[in-house]
């Protein structure tokens, strides 16, 4: 019987290297983007769309992180003023920390949730990926779950110069589904050269994260086996294509990747905007 969404996995354990000097104080969760934390937004997209339990993957190295989460500080300590209502919301929820002691890749950190998240679909979305839409991210995700009972992962359109706002990582082949979803039959590896785009070109790419199934804590011990650093995603979605078990979803609304320099500038100026026309 198809099982509902109600767990998600929040990899937090990253050292933010993209963005320093800015992280080498404050962890890239709690950089401001329109007056709150990156990691508020995150909670506050799961929760909208009806996720209530949370498996948050921290580092001893950002102990301010776990106090923001919990509401135990008290401001300049944290230099935000208090969201009552997103306390309020916070709540209702379960909650459960996990320290990575040493960053290890992010299929490394989600790995660590296997016992959380037991033998239930869950959702895994970057929280320095932020999506601006009247539709929250996990739900256009969910929705596209719930109608294939398949992984399916974020995916956007880029153009022009928007390119440089985004990682070198993702780039898609597809083939359509319906209207708003792909199977997904080509991912690429990371790449350090900076994303590029011919004039005109449309890059179709991952975005994020996405909804899994717990097979995927299977294909972390496999992909940790034939690893020589760190953990990574990437190869657990390229085997899940080879196994034609992986979708895209495309999303709908604004999508930013905060934790790239470009990304986080363009984030802050477009939720400013929002903020000043509300």
């Amino acid at each position: 019987m198809p099982k509902n969404v109600t767990k998600a996995v929040i990899p937090a354990a990253g050292l933010g290297i993209r963005l320093r000097p800015l992280t080498s104080f404050t962890p890239k969760e709690l950089l401001p983007v329109g007056g709150k934390p990156m990691i508020q937004y995150a909670l506050e997209m799961y929760m909208a769309a009806g996720i209530s339990e949370f498996c948050i993957i921290i580092s001893p190295e950002k102990p301010q992180l776990k106090d923001f989460i919990t509401g135990n500080w008290t401001p300049p300590a944290i230099p935000y003023e208090k969201d009552a209502r997103f306390y309020k919301q916070l709540e209702r929820c379960r909650i459960v920390f996990v320290t990575q002691s040493h960053p290890g890749g992010v299929a490394d950190a989600v790995g660590m949730a296997k016992d959380f998240v037991g033998d239930e679909p869950f959702a895994c979305i970057m929280p320095d990926c932020l999506l601006f839409s009247d539709r929250p991210h996990a739900q256009q995700l969910v929705q596209v779950f719930e109608r294939y009972q398949k992984n399916v992962i974020s995916t956007v359109f880029i153009r022009g110069a928007d390119v440089k706002r985004f990682g070198n990582v993702g780039l898609l082949r597809t083939q359509r589904l319906d209207g708003e979803s792909f199977l997904i039959t080509s991912l690429s590896h990371k790449k350090p050269e900076p994303l590029t785009a011919m004039p005109g070109e449309t890059i179709h790419k991952g975005f994020g994260g996405g909804i899994y199934l717990p097979e995927y804590f299977d294909l972390v011990e496999i992909v940790r086996a034939l690893a020589k650093g760190e953990v990574d995603d990437v190869p657990i979605h390229q085997i899940l294509i080879k196994q034609r078990k992986l979708l895209g979803v495309l999303l709908e609304g604004a999508a930013f990747d905060a934790g790239h320099p470009s990304g986080l500038r363009a984030a802050v100026h477009y939720a400013g905007r929002r903020t000043n026309s509300s």
